[in-house]
């Protein structure tokens, strides 16, 4: 058996709750569910993934190799809600966190807020192969740079920074290179914002304002997700911090095919060209160009 202890600290509120979605918590299932979801993006097969997180199928079913653990830190202060307008970027970003569940979430605690630690503990109960290993640590490493959790999570909400995996540019275009390897489809860039933490939200509303501006909602299949069919979005907006404290937007998107159902990955257009680079990392407020 071997443990792996990280320490994270959110960076935007995470909306993530259990039956009681006013009251966050940072859950094991969530993060697990995650760690799953990075784990098909790299590349990993179903019957890798059955040995790694187990399996119920049928009469060969397999009990996990991993156990997911959490220990949060204790509270210095509490989420609470503050009044915005719908029409600014951060309205624009918060409204659906608002307004979801008949704004059950959009209460004292119901969030939990930037600076929030809490610590991860991976477990790895038993030895799998070699290619379902170099598959999970990959996945683990890209959870811990770019994943994030809880509600809108691909719109840079519970998005947090890790010790263990500080954020430098270098280590990104170095985690992107290993990615491409595996996943040729695979895109990311890091936008050219960069500032203090009271900007970044504001940052993040501006970010999807011009995605969707941009043209990609009307797309229908859209690679920002669909609510009919119900899917999540393959764009993800991951705002990070570098090691001067200060924050920066980075944007990828994942195959389709990967993490889309067929009805809504069929014809979808990809952003292409539109996710920045280093050598072109240029940001409007109509998106990247």
């Amino acid at each position: 058996m071997k443990v792996e202890t990280y320490h994270l600290e959110f960076i935007t509120p995470c909306f993530c709750a259990g039956a009681n979605q006013a009251i966050a918590e940072v859950r094991p299932a969530s993060i697990r569910g995650k760690l799953r979801w990075w784990f098909r993006v790299v590349g990993g097969s179903k019957e890798q993934e059955a040995e790694v997180f187990g399996s119920i199928r049928g009469d060969e079913g397999n009990s996990s190799s991993l156990t997911v653990r959490v220990s949060p830190h204790p509270l210095s202060r509490q989420w609470e809600p503050f009044p915005f307008q719908g029409t600014s970027n951060r309205g624009y970003l918060l409204y659906f966190a608002k307004a979801s569940a008949d704004g059950s979430r959009w209460v004292k605690g119901g969030a939990l807020p930037p600076g929030c630690r809490f610590d991860l503990q991976i477990i790895r109960r038993r030895c799998v192969s070699q290619a379902a290993a170099e598959t999970f640590d990959l996945a683990l490493g890209c959870f811990l740079v770019l994943g994030s959790f809880g509600l809108r999570s691909t719109r840079g909400l519970g998005s947090f920074a890790c010790s263990e995996a500080p954020f430098s540019e270098a280590a990104f275009t170095r985690l992107l290179e290993r990615v491409k390897q595996r996943v040729p489809g695979f895109l990311g860039g890091l936008g050219a914002f960069r500032g203090p933490e009271n900007q970044l939200l504001d940052a993040l509303g501006g970010q999807l304002r011009g995605l969707r501006s941009g043209g990609y909602s009307a797309s229908k299949p859209s690679p920002l997700g669909s609510s009919r069919p119900r899917q999540t979005s393959a764009v993800h907006l991951r705002p990070v911090r570098d090691g001067d404290g200060q924050f920066r937007l980075v944007v990828f998107e994942a195959p389709p095919d990967r993490v889309l159902g067929v009805v809504s990955r069929k014809g979808a257009p990809r952003l292409g060209n539109g996710i920045p680079t280093a050598e072109n990392p240029r940001q409007t407020q109509r998106g990247w160009r």
